[in-house]
Parts: C-alpha cells; structure tokens; sequence
C-alpha cells in the first residue's frame, strides 16, 4: 500500500557524526526542511557522560573514539557544540616515533599560540552532542530512525526515495553520508575504487597508571603505526587515566592478538609501544578491522551528493577520516547557503561542490597512502630517509609548521562555517 509523500529540501542517508553535522549545519543557518534517515533504532535520550557513567568498571573503556582537529572543533563548537570542552580531551603535544630507531619529533600547541592541537573524543559521546543540539530545530528536522532507502526514483526537479516500511520521501537533493559500505551510494550508481593494505586496526580503551598529560603518541612499527590518543578522566574513575588505542597489524598478527587474553594483550602492547606512558592497567572491549582505501570514482550523481567515508575511507595512519568528512561537510552547506534559488540540488550547485573539494581529498589521500608506504617498510633506505625526516623536522620550526597546520585542518578553503557562524 503506498503512503502519502513527504517532502523536504534535504533528504541526508546517514544520522552518524557527518550527517548530523550536516542537519545541524543546514538547519541552524537556514529555514530548509531536512530529513534524516538511519538505520539503527532510536538513540535512548541521554546525556553524553552516561555512556561511561553506570556502576560497570568496565564501561568507561568500550567506546571507540574519533581524533577532531583544531578546525573540526572549532566548527563544531560554532555549531553549538559547547559541550565538546566538557567531554573531548585537548591534545597539547603530538610525539612521533620509529620503534627501534633514534628518528622522534614532537608537535606542540604553544608553539603556535594555541591551547589544542585537536582535541580527542568518543564516538557515541560526539552523536549524542550533535543529537542534543539537533533537537532544538525539531520543526525544521524529522528522523527516520531504524529504516534503509530501497529504492531511488530521480526526476529532472527532484529525487524520491523509498524507505523500507514504503514511505516515501521527495527532496531537492538526497546527501549521502552512510560510511564507507554505503547501500544508498550503490543504488545511486557511483561506483569506487578500492586498494587493500592487507592490514588491519585493532581499536580499544586502555586504561594508564600514569597521566598522559595530554599527549597524542603515533609510533610506528615494522607492522604499521601504533597511535595512544588522550582521552578524558571518567569521574567514578578519577584514580586511572585513559588513551584510545588504534594498533595497525598484518590480517593474520591482528587475529592472533585479538585472540590473547587481556593481560598477555596488555603485555605484547607493552613491548610494541614501551613505557612512556608508564605501565598499562587494562585494556576495554578490543575490536579490529580490514583498512581498506575507498574513493569514489566521482562525487555528486543527479541530485545526489556524496560526503564523509561514502566519499572517501582513509588508512587511520594520519586520524584524519572524521575531519576530512566535516570539511565535507563545511564546503557543501556554504555552497548551499550561497545559492540564490531554492534548488539546492541544481546540478551547478552540486559541480561546485565536487570541485571544490577535489584538491583536498585528492591530496590527503594521496599523502596517507605515501605514509603507509613510508612507515610500513623494513626496506633500509626508506628506515633511513624517514628516520632522517622524523630528525630535521625537529631542527626545521617553519617545515614543522606547516605539517602542524595541516595537521589541524588550517589550510585551504576549510573554516567557513567557523567565520560565518
């Protein structure tokens, strides 16, 4: 039985960290009309610190966290995102490593006259603040949570989409933000290009003796880079301190360490990463999977547009998928807001958009590829050419600059919601 259309302006497939952003975005500085279509069942309306809050010790060391850079953050904060001070952790130092070599470099955020270099976040705490601000533009948004998009019908002046239950929604432009396995990217036509590193992530919690003292640490290992991020103190845990891992290990080292118990895990973490952030004092729910690059082979469709991992899926060596994709993000909404029409799905509108942000997709891929090639390599001229590298960026304040901003997302065309809002 079919039921009554419902129409909107925006129609977004994908209500994680990009798609919020992108509704919260879209909302806060227009009167557009926006739906949200996820798959997973209504969130339980909470605050963000009960997501690490029950009586389970445990707890606070099973979320998975994001890295935001200093330009993520202070869009996210302009989109009143206030609560991001509260429960993301500064980054006040970057130190990187090569195990077994004298190669080390460390970025500093007083050295350019900022408190953060980025700050460190959980995942689920990040939706939920996105989720708690949406919510006050609760005329303008309307969630479709636990439905998939089944069929797309595009005409010259709009583009329908069929839920799975047979409602049936119509927008100007359908934006696709649903991670790198997106079905709706599919169904639009788009293809990608993928390149296996044959590695895979291992991702948890772990909890410290010593404090971290704000210190983010990528080191990186004849298997690939072992990355500790500075996470905040959970107050019902205020004696332990807590780092994100993301441990990078060839598919078949990663099954064989998924398979240790905690603490031979704890113990073999130990010997790959050393002591300077003291002893390890357990580690939370561990989890792994295969990096993969994907890249779209084109961005936008008809009245389509593609933002986030549907876009692009980076290699973690750099921590910069999330703030790649809110530059996504930040680009398409200022061009929404700048057209003077109300057909924001025009296919001048959606051409600016795939140009705009080709050089800077184009370039971060390309620069995380160099360095997964670059840092996962025993072959001795390359040990050698970037242990060099890793010393005269010590001695170079002005190349360390450089990486330092592009580091924390200060370069291009990025920032422009930050300088309107």
């Amino acid at each position: 039985m079919n039921k009554a259309e419902q129409s909107f302006d925006l129609v977004i497939a994908g209500g994680g960290a990009v798609g919020l952003s992108l509704a919260l975005a879209i909302v806060k500085q227009s009167q557009l009309k926006v739906a949200v279509i996820e798959a997973n069942q209504s969130p339980e309306a909470a605050t963000p610190r009960s997501e690490y809050s029950s009586g389970d010790d445990s707890s606070y060391l099973d979320l998975r966290s994001v890295a935001l850079s200093a330009q993520s953050n202070q869009m996210l904060t302009a989109l009143g995102l206030t609560g991001l001070s509260e429960f993301a952790c500064p980054i006040s130092h970057i130190h990187v490593s090569d195990q077994g070599h004298l190669g080390s470099s460390t970025l500093a955020a007083q050295d350019y006259q900022l408190d953060a270099l980025g700050q460190v976040i959980e995942l689920p705490v990040l939706v939920n603040l996105l989720q708690n601000e949406i919510h006050r533009y609760a005329k303008q948004v309307t969630f479709f949570y636990g439905q998939t998009i089944e069929q797309l019908h595009k005409s010259s002046g709009q583009i329908d989409v069929i839920l799975g239950d047979e409602q049936r929604l119509s927008a100007s432009l359908l934006a696709i933000a649903e991670g790198g396995n997106s079905p709706t990217r599919e169904k639009s036509g788009i293809e990608i290009q993928l390149k296996d590193y044959q590695q895979s992530a291992i991702v948890a919690n772990v909890a410290l003796y010593e404090d971290h003292n704000n210190t983010a640490f990528e080191r990186f290992t004849q298997y690939g880079p072992l990355a500790l991020l500075p996470l905040t103190t959970p107050l019902q845990q205020a004696d332990s301190y807590r780092s994100s891992l993301v441990w990078t290990l060839s598919q078949k080292q990663c099954e064989d360490v998924l398979a240790l118990s905690d603490e031979e895990f704890i113990a073999r973490l130990q010997d790959e990463f050393g002591y300077r952030l003291g002893k390890i004092k357990a580690v939370g729910r561990r989890s792994a999977f295969p990096l993969i690059q994907s890249k779209a082979l084109q961005h936008i469709h008809h009245r389509t547009a593609l933002l986030g991992n549907a876009c692009q899926t980076l290699h973690p060596i750099a921590g910069q998928g999330l703030n790649l994709g809110l530059r996504d993000v930040d680009e398409l909404v200022h061009i929404i807001l700048a057209e003077e029409t109300l057909d924001i799905g025009q296919y001048r509108t959606l051409q600016r958009y795939q140009q705009n942000r080709k050089n800077d997709q184009g370039r971060l891929i390309s620069a995380t590829d160099l360095l997964v090639h670059t840092f996962s390599n025993l072959y001795p001229p390359l040990v050698l050419g970037r242990n060099l590298a890793l010393g005269i960026l010590d001695c170079h304040p002005r190349i360390k600059q450089i990486l330092a901003h592009h580091a924390m997302g200060f370069h291009g065309t990025s920032g422009k919601l930050h300088a309107k809002l």
